[in-house]
């Protein structure tokens, strides 16, 4: 069975470089939030998820060079020089007033990162198209058994329910992605407690070698 990838082997992915492909396989693939959370440390943000298979998962990371990036990022390499933590401490210091809320740990808000950028690419109405055709479906199958009337209203009935379904996803959607940013937002507030303002909130979905050099999702 292979062995979970330590720290540091995760690090090496994000020396500086423009692009950082990184294949997870087998137990890996359960790192993919450590994975994305030492990313936002080190200035790299998600450009892309392809589910090989259920065991083998292709990430790749582009560097933002946006400047506010960039700044968070060489912290994170000055306080690992220095000896510190991988991550930073995100409670308020002593003498300031906390942010209201439970705290966020970096994995959950690097999971909640993850969830937002998968609304914004995809919306609902993949699972819209889903929900109504399997509702178009199952009136084909209530027509055909007609003859067999319980089956038949059994089968309208589950038509009717994925109509429901259909008519809400993007409600549940919608709030699932409002959930995931309240939840990056509060731990960016608990984070800038300590390391300075946090970036700007998220726009809102769509309606539907320690070298820092190279191409980057920001720069060039």
């Amino acid at each position: 069975m292979k062995a979970l990838m330590k720290d540091e082997q995760i690090l090496e992915y994000f020396d500086g470089r423009g692009t950082a492909e990184i294949t997870l396989r087998g137990r890996e693939v359960a790192q993919s939030n450590r994975i994305a959370a030492v990313a936002f440390e080190l200035g790299y943000e998600l450009h892309e998820t392809d589910i090989v298979t259920r065991g083998q998962w292709r990430m790749i990371y582009l560097r933002d060079d946006s400047p506010d990036v960039r700044r968070r990022a060489q912290h994170t390499v000055d306080r690992l020089r220095a000896g510190g933590p991988l991550f930073p401490q995100v409670g308020a210091p002593a003498g300031m007033r906390p942010v209201p809320g439970r705290q966020i740990a970096p994995m959950e808000a690097a999971s909640a990162r993850r969830n937002m950028t998968a609304y914004e690419t995809h919306g609902s109405r993949g699972l819209v198209i889903i929900a109504a055709l399997l509702g178009t479906a199952t009136l084909v199958l209530a027509w055909v058994a007609r003859e067999a009337l319980g089956g038949a209203v059994a089968l309208l009935l589950v038509a009717a329910l994925l109509g429901v379904v259909a008519a809400l996803i993007p409600r549940w959607m919608r709030s699932w992605y409002e959930y995931n940013r309240r939840k990056v937002t509060r731990y960016d507030q608990q984070r800038s407690q300590r390391w300075g303002p946090p970036p700007p909130p998220a726009p809102p979905p769509p309606v539907g070698g320690n070298g820092w050099g190279g191409p980057g999702r920001n720069g060039s």
